[in-house]
């Protein structure tokens, strides 16, 4: 009889697991089908690059790295090609650009940070792969063997500590400088620090000149309480006090929030451990890209865009994206944690404040501020603000030429039946979130106003030299133009909500905005914008240098005959001092 249940539960779950197969699998697959993105080549000794008009500023001599995915296409040993259709989940490159505004200059190098991750594709070695957006093609037998692959590599070996090559995980979403290490890494006094991390708790030291991969680390080897799925790719940096605060965010078994912060020489203390929101209910794991800082406060908001399956989905198809669930009708919170409290305190969450649904990848400046009424203690947070989770379906064709997203327009026409509440098939990108500045009052734990400065934009970069300090006045990102099908650069007054703009020819697409400050400036706009512009017409890659206060163009230098898809950038001066850093 034992037998026979035994027989019967083994066969119902089968037959589960083939109803999500041909259900989700198939929903998800559907959406990259028309995707084709294409390979960067790599560059791995420096090059000169050219100067094709303007002159760079005298005073411009440092370092820019930025990472994006680089390689989409791979051949396997049968001679078949392994395609990989999302634009987050392409194999990582690392781009530098070492500037010298004395000499004119520019000299670029990339590399691919994933060599070892590429050869087990192409030898068919892999498994139980974990892809943010991407869904592999496979028959119902592959996807249960890698079902279960996973559910090893993301539960029980996350708890235990895993071990792999430098190279041998897709780690590219931003590049950080000076970033602090574990003890179990060694660093000598004359090595300069790269890391690149994602939104995965998984990090990534690179060689900060050849950029050849070196350690692969996650938050656990600071501290073993700090072990779980997901982080935020972008942390917070205190540049007083030399913090690093971020978070590990269990999804499975149960939600959790574990916040933390590092010193300079990596010693870490957790400042919260949340299940619930401070009213008692329970926090539900949502998908957080980046967090807020103030003198006093890390800003963590939980959104409405939930893994409300507890990482089901996300087991079995192998795709983060699968396992995201909008609910509409939820709210959004913002957890205030403590940055400093007493050992009498036995918690550092000290206010979950509700706010309508809202979802950001990424924040702007944040800063601490009083009522002038009543003298309560304010919060002023700035971000790129979207008003819904269709964005998450849609960044497959990030930075993808005009006519992908031409093809992808025709298929939205069809009937749209919401996929986890969210628009099915999706419309293309037509434009960015709302640039929103959130204020909350402490004392009242409560939202007192939510204002919109400029509709259609993202990545906000500002003076960074300027950061928690309520005198901030100009941050900077990118608008879609659809006119031109081009991304521009903006800039906007936070006092007026003036803005003025950089824009290209028809197809360029201007990547995140990275402020240099002048080193003798006087007032908050005095610098450049460093940004690389893919035209997407002539296939060709630039380098441009933009006057940070009138947004006119100071220098153009082409990087080469090929398209670079890069998320973020970080700059660091001549002697590897943090300037810019996402």
């Amino acid at each position: 009889m034992i037998i026979v249940l035994c027989i019967f539960t083994v066969v119902f779950l089968i037959l589960l697991c083939y109803c999500c197969y041909n259900d989700i699998y198939y929903k998800f697959r559907s959406i990259l089908l028309l995707t084709e993105l294409h390979n960067t080549p790599e560059v791995p000794i420096p090059t000169l690059l050219e100067l094709q008009g303007g002159q760079i500023p005298s005073w411009l001599t440092g370092v820019m790295y930025r990472i994006g995915p680089g390689r989409f296409n791979i051949q396997q040993v049968d001679g078949s090609i392994f395609s990989i259709r999302h634009v987050f989940d392409g194999l990582p490159f690392m781009h530098r650009f070492e500037l010298d505004g004395q000499s004119q200059t520019v000299k670029y190098n990339s590399r691919c940070l994933a060599k070892t991750f590429e050869s087990r594709i192409q030898t068919r070695s892999f498994k139980g792969i974990l892809f943010f957006g991407h869904v592999s093609d496979m028959t119902f037998f592959e996807w249960l063997y890698h079902f279960f692959a996973r559910v090893a590599n993301q539960v029980v070996y996350v708890m235990w500590g895993r071990h792999d090559c430098p190279d041998g995980q897709i780690v590219g979403v931003t590049a950080t400088p000076n970033f602090p290490l574990p003890a179990s890494l060694d660093k000598s006094k004359d090595d300069h620090v790269l890391v690149s991390k994602t939104d995965a708790n998984v990090l990534q030291k690179i060689h900060a000149e050849t950029l050849e991969p070196q350690h692969l680390f996650d938050y656990a080897s600071f501290d073993k309480h700090l072990w779980g799925q997901l982080t935020a790719a972008h942390h917070q940096r205190d540049p007083v006090t030399k913090e690093v605060f971020n978070f590990v965010l269990r999804i499975v078994p149960f939600p959790r929030l574990i916040v933390f912060k590092t010193s300079e020489n990596g010693e870490t203390t957790v400042l919260a451990n949340i299940t619930r929101r401070h009213d008692q209910t329970p926090f539900t794991a949502s998908y957080i890209h980046s967090l807020w800082l103030t003198k006093n406060y890390i800003i963590i908001p939980e959104s409405p865009l939930t893994f409300k399956d507890r990482g089901r989905n996300l087991l079995m198809n192998g795709s983060v994206v699968s396992s995201m669930h909008w609910d509409e009708n939820a709210s959004a919170y913002f957890h205030l944690i403590r940055r400093r409290h007493s050992s009498r305190e036995k918690e550092g969450l000290v206010a979950s404040i509700r706010a309508s649904a809202f979802f950001c990848f990424h924040v702007g400046n944040a800063f601490e501020s009083t009522c002038p009424v009543t003298s309560d203690a304010l919060l002023v947070l700035d971000c790129a603000s979207f008003s819904s989770g269709d964005v998450m379906h849609q960044l497959h064709q990030f930075g993808a030429p005009p006519q992908l997203k031409a093809s992808h327009f025709l298929k939205s026409l069809e009937k749209n039946r919401p996929l986890n509440g969210i628009t099915n098939p999706p419309h293309p990108q037509l434009e960015f979130g709302n640039l929103v500045r959130y204020t909350l009052n402490v004392q009242k734990v409560e939202m007192v106003s939510m204002t919109t400065f400029v509709e259609n934009i993202e990545f906000p970069r500002f003076n960074q030299d300027y950061i928690m300090r309520p005198e901030h006045r100009y941050l900077y990102g990118c608008q879609l133009c659809n006119s031109t099908e081009s991304c521009c650069l903006i800039k906007v007054d936070l006092n007026t909500s003036a803005t003025k703009t950089y824009c290209s020819r028809y197809g360029h697409s201007c990547s995140e905005p990275v402020f240099v400050p002048k080193p003798e400036g006087t007032e908050e706009d005095d610098g450049v914008l460093l940004s690389l512009v893919n035209d997407s017409v002539r296939d060709c890659c630039y380098l441009v240098i933009v006057d940070a206060k009138d947004m006119k163009e100071l220098a153009c230098i082409k990087i080469g005959e090929f398209t670079a898809i890069t998320f973020h950038g970080s700059y660091v001066d001549h002697e590897f001092e943090s300037i810019n850093v996402n």
